[in-house]
């Protein structure tokens, strides 16, 4: 799914939702519409997760985070 793009996708998605006149929501500051949008119960579906080719030790050490200074390898 895909978000407004304009303030007349915000405007015509609250009317949709709510049944409210153009005027009425026009009346409202844009900030307010905007949290009501943003806050709104919707489906999000988590991104799947994708294989990482580690190609060096540097690279390795940099994803799991460990460095050590007495070892000249960092191991």
């Amino acid at each position: 799914m895909e978000g407004s793009h304009s303030p007349f996708g915000l405007i015509y998605q609250i009317a949709k939702d709510t049944g409210w006149r153009v005027q009425e929501i026009l009346d409202l500051p844009y900030a307010t519409l905007v949290m009501m949008l943003s806050d709104a119960p919707r489906y999000v579906t988590e991104p799947k997760e994708q294989a990482v080719k580690i190609s060096s030790m540097e690279q390795l050490l940099g994803m799991v985070g460990k460095t050590n200074k007495n070892n000249p390898h960092n191991l």
